[in-house]
């Protein structure tokens, strides 16, 4: 305690003398880097094209989802999507032909506005509509074509389109990026790569045994992020932490998103290609721009692969999984009420074939090593300029009924104090890299079966390696997933 309020007063003099209060222009974020630089994305985040492309390659590449159409809730019209599209399209025909995508943050209704430290928060539940021009060239990406800044349509929430003024559509926008990064920070980060791990973490090193194969492949993944989840409990997401100070929501509810992230999380669901159908973005001729999810596939495969040679040593049949006690224990734990509460997790209350547990292990370690690092390691580079992810507004969304001025769009950003501390944080978060997917410990595992096997897998993340590094030729780089950037666990 005493250590750590020395260290807050450290920090608290650090930033006196610093700017404060709304800035007056945006070159009043770039003075925020006097030294290192100012980051590249502040160059760029306003296009258009760049707010389409972080739905596919961002800090929360998870939300979008197909659509055939909108319903009452979002009505766009033809002359909003034509406006964007062009008139030899047409709304309906983008719907049936698979080119329309929807990010939808409706988890954050109803969340209650934040105030710590000392001005009103604001947050919002967008929905934002993206199509894909017509035509089959493999290089086309998506647009956005009109935001609805909360759930309910009418004068209160304006669909707002490219053509509703510079200010406006940037207001707009910059709604949906603060809506994703909420979203992000409780839900995708938080909740479904740490505190999910977490769970498994525990189990494991309560129901397997030390000599356990499974355990013994597992534990290498869980390596420190049980005290990285401490660490963010007393000091990130504890009253007047850096979630409390920097996000919208007040830090209680903030914490329930995070609840609600997990609860509402079905294991099952979540195991990688069964994921991307759900959403309905898994067809590469339907939505050829998706850097995601094709290297997240790619890294999926070969560790399903090392999971799968490494399990069929030891269970050679069905039968041997289902005989298994201790990892029907296992099981159990992990999905009881008084034990880990993942939802729809098993065969039946149990696991009763190989393939499942292979399907398993490999979300299990794909969502310790690869998810966990697509989503962390962009915080330094994407979100730590706030003008373009701001993690708070602070002007509510019905500043749109009226004509939007530079000056609004200004005040819905936070304020210099906030965006310095945005960096700081962020940039820690996002510049840690402590050991790398396939690489244990000289001599981990006994088993002389099993080394030629983690040779495999080692020489499979080289190709994967390689390939990511060929596909960046041809895109704007994508290297949250090139396994030598992957760490062998959460341990930031």
């Amino acid at each position: 305690m005493i250590l750590r309020d020395a260290l807050n007063r450290v920090i608290n003099l650090l930033y006196e003398g610093q700017p404060t209060g709304h800035a007056t222009s945006l070159k009043d974020y770039e003075n925020l880097f006097p030294v290192i630089g100012v980051p590249a994305i502040a160059k760029s985040y306003q296009e258009d094209e760049v707010f389409a492309y972080t739905r596919v390659a961002g800090y929360n590449p998870v939300m979008i989802e197909r659509v055939s159409s909108l319903g009452d809730r979002f009505p766009v019209t033809e002359e909003h999507y034509q406006a964007v599209m062009g008139t030899d399209d047409s709304l309906a025909a983008a719907g049936l032909e698979g080119r329309l995508y929807l990010a939808d943050y409706k988890i954050l209704s109803g969340v209650i506005n934040g105030t710590y430290p000392h001005e009103q928060k604001y947050v919002y539940a967008p929905l934002a509509l993206f199509a894909l021009p017509k035509g089959s060239d493999a290089t086309r990406l998506l647009r956005p074509v009109a935001i609805q800044c909360g759930q309910t349509p009418g004068p209160d929430y304006p669909i707002v389109t490219p053509n509703s003024g510079k200010y406006a559509w940037l207001f707009a926008k910059t709604v949906v990026q603060i809506a994703d990064a909420n979203i992000y920070e409780a839900v995708t980060h938080l909740a479904r790569t740490h505190l999910l791990v977490g769970v498994f973490a525990i189990a494991t090193a309560r129901q397997l045994p030390l000599t356990h194969p499974l355990r013994i492949l597992l534990r290498p993944h869980f390596d420190s992020t049980l005290a990285i989840n401490n660490a963010a409990q007393q000091i990130l997401i504890a009253p007047g932490g850096g979630v409390d100070r920097l996000l919208s929501p007040s830090i209680d509810n903030s914490r329930v998103l995070a609840v609600l992230g997990l609860q509402s999380y079905g294991f099952n669901s979540a195991i990688l290609p069964r994921q991307f159908q759900q959403r309905g973005v898994d067809d590469p001729n339907l939505l050829p721009v998706y850097p995601y999810r094709d290297d997240a596939l790619l890294v999926w495969d070969t560790i399903h692969q090392w999971v799968s040679d490494y399990l069929e040593l030891y269970y050679p049949t069905d039968e041997n999984i289902q005989k298994d006690i201790a990892l029907q224990t296992w099981a159990a734990e992990i999905s009881a009420y008084d034990g880990g509460r993942i939802r729809d997790f098993g065969e039946d209350g149990g696991i009763k074939t190989l393939n499942y547990l292979i399907d398993a292990t490999t979300l299990i370690i794909f969502t310790a090593s690869a998810q966990h690092a697509a989503v962390n390691f962009p915080q330094k580079d994407l979100m730590g300029y706030a003008a373009a992810i701001p993690l708070a507004g602070y002007l509510p969304a019905s500043t749109l009924k009226r004509e939007v001025t530079e000056q609004d769009y200004l005040n819905l950003l936070p304020p210099l104090d906030q965006a310095q501390r945005q960096y700081n944080l962020l940039s820690l978060l996002g510049s840690i890299y402590y050991n790398k997917l396939g690489e244990y410990e000289q001599g981990y595992f006994t088993d002389e079966k099993v080394k030629p096997l983690l040779q495999g897998f080692q020489s499979h993340l080289q190709q994967v390696e390689n390939t990511i590094k060929q596909r960046n030729l041809h895109r704007p780089a994508y290297e949250y997933l090139l396994p030598s950037k992957i760490p062998q666990s959460i341990n930031i």
